[in-house]
């Protein structure tokens, strides 16, 4: 019994690092006119399954869809009305339905060039009833690309993407090098050029450690201990199970030894 208590425990040993993935907690960085995509998703990206108002996921339904590679999106998200009489009262037609959660979900980004990039999954298909806007559980390695909204023009001084990075053992974002103004005051984009050539050595400190960034770090985790609780992260749970599995090998493996130690001491 212990050679299988042994492999066993062997097994988790090498399942459980794999259990601790490393997610984005904070949002991609907010640049004013400016919105952003991630033209591809890395592998092990949740997005969560929300409903529109008067709707919401059906009983034991999926709570998120899980990125597994090669543009495949595993679960599968489901909405229900609340109301028992919303069937015969709120019946869209398929195609005027369908084009409506299209607009609903990518109303607040324009649409960028469609390009064959290598990645692990596109953008997944709208369903039913789904909310305005979607929320993504990002991992390191993630990507996003930034472009201003209408009536805006882009000023860049580098590229207008920001990249999820481990930087002194915490996962941030990278600050796109990118200030949208005003189609009408381009007039005056020159001397707003000049400014920002100041901000523009903020990003280098990104690749840095200061030593003290105690009050920072502390006031990042409240605010990200805030915002957990509203859309908890699935792989922290899977985090703890695979912890607590561990500590069950263990006491398993502790109590056999134990037996087997007053059986031969009986034996004697």
């Amino acid at each position: 019994m212990e050679p299988r208590l042994l492999t066993w425990g062997l097994f988790t040993f090498i399942m459980v690092p794999g259990c601790m993935t490393e997610d984005c907690d904070q949002d991609p960085p907010s640049i004013s006119y400016a919105t952003f995509k991630a033209l591809t998703y890395k592998n092990g990206t949740m997005v969560i399954c929300d409903c529109k108002k008067g709707f919401r996921r059906i009983k034991n339904g999926s709570m998120y869809l899980l990125c597994k590679g090669n543009s495949s999106w595993a679960n599968k998200c489901q909405c229900a009305s609340t109301s028992h009489n919303a069937r015969e009262r709120v019946t869209p037609q398929p195609e005027e339905h369908k084009g409506k959660n299209t607009i609903e979900v990518q109303s607040q980004i324009q649409p960028m060039d469609t390009i064959n990039l290598p990645g692990d999954c596109r953008e997944p298909a709208p369903w039913k009833h789904e909310a305005a806007k979607r929320t993504y559980h990002f991992k390191v390695g993630q990507t996003v690309h930034y472009q201003c909204i209408q009536g805006y023009k882009a000023i860049q001084r580098g590229p207008a993407i920001s990249v999820c990075k481990m930087t002194c053992g915490e996962a941030k974002w990278t600050q796109p090098q990118l200030t949208c103004i005003a189609e009408n005051e381009l007039h005056s984009s020159a001397g707003q050029e000049d400014s920002l050539e100041s901000t523009d050595a903020l990003p280098e400190s990104e690749t840095s450690c200061p030593i003290t960034t105690t009050e920072s770090a502390k006031e990042m985790e409240t605010s990200v201990t805030v915002e957990m609780p509203i859309f908890p992260s699935e792989y922290h749970i899977a985090m703890a199970g695979c912890i607590f599995l561990l500590i069950s090998v263990l006491l398993l493996s502790g109590l056999t030894w134990q037996w087997r130690w007053k059986k031969n001491r009986r034996a004697i």
